[in-house]
């Protein structure tokens, strides 16, 4: 079931009849929604009235309109969430556990397009569901095979999340990953995605990554945020040279370490701006911190 299934293009540009009949209203008043400004629209050289994609799901996510034909929005896992109902019965966990793409990808999309922030999915469902998922090696040998398939499972569906946020080009960027020695792929994926969703441009190294490679994409990419996510035990060594390297961060970046095995890094004075996180809320306040602080300032008038 999970075949032919694609992400949403978060630059497809509607019609105002594309979604009128999406959200089950008439044409009349999604175009009265336009001009009153409710909804951002572009106009065609022809003067036709263009909405992006991601303007719908702005827009339904601050309204809470319902979606009559999620379909119509290249989000046809939405439908199947609504067939399987939405209720209090069926978990993420459910769907991980079976390994359902579509399944997943349509509780996370409906909760999202309910109002739910990711950094909240993340600290939430996702958070409970990896969890439980983590703890079936210990029962059953074959639980290591459903947490590693529930693992991309939830992947999948992320990606899903993080493709409908499309930052422009001078957005300021955040880079991350895991350490060395960090196999776990989920962390460094939902800091991405958060910030992507915040605003800013999102470089995920992934886990394993030397600090040679953190080194060089920080000179590549010059972010004005980075992230280490640290999942597995790291030697003292590892620590302080992790510590080193974030304390010889130029002053303009904002680096942040969090994740299970980050407790070592709690109180380090590594750098000017070093925060020790514990939550994707947190790296979320923090990217839209940076973004104020990358905002360029207001023109004064001439009489200030």
């Amino acid at each position: 079931m999970t075949a032919g299934i694609l992400a949403a293009n978060p630059m497809r540009l509607l019609s105002p009849r594309e979604l009128a009949e999406a959200l089950g209203v008439s044409e009349s008043s999604l175009k009265r929604w336009v001009d009153a400004g409710k909804i951002q629209a572009s106009r065609t050289d022809g003067g036709h009235r263009k909405i992006l994609l991601s303007e719908a799901v702005r827009f339904i996510r601050e309204t809470g309109a319902p979606i009559a034909r999620p379909e119509l929005l290249d989000l046809p896992e939405v439908a199947v969430a609504q067939q399987r109902g939405l209720g209090g019965t069926v978990r993420l966990l459910d769907h991980l556990l079976e390994g359902d793409v579509v399944g997943a990808r349509g509780w996370l999309m409906s909760r999202y397009l309910a109002g739910a922030s990711i950094a909240e999915l993340c600290d939430g469902p996702i958070k409970d569901a990896m969890y439980r998922l983590g703890e079936l090696w210990r029962h059953d040998e074959g639980g290591i095979f459903v947490e590693h398939r529930g693992t991309d499972v939830c992947l999948q569906a992320l990606a899903q999340l993080r493709a409908l946020h499309d930052p422009p080009e001078e957005a300021p960027t955040a880079l991350g990953g895991a350490p060395d020695g960090d196999p776990y792929l989920l962390p460094s994926f939902m800091a991405a995605t958060v910030t992507a969703a915040a605003g800013m441009r999102a470089v995920n190294l992934g886990p394993d990554t030397p600090l040679v490679a953190f080194d060089a994409a920080v000179q590549h990419h010059a972010p004005r945020l980075v992230w280490v996510s640290i999942s597995s035990p790291l030697s003292p060594a590892r620590v302080r040279g992790l510590i080193d390297w974030i304390e010889a961060l130029p002053g303009s970046v904002l680096p942040i370490v969090g994740g299970q095995q980050s407790s070592p890094f709690a109180g380090a004075h590594a750098h000017a701006s070093f925060r020790h996180v514990h939550s994707m809320a947190e790296v979320e306040a923090i990217a839209r911190e940076v973004l104020d602080a990358a905002a360029p300032a207001p023109l004064m008038g001439r009489g200030a």
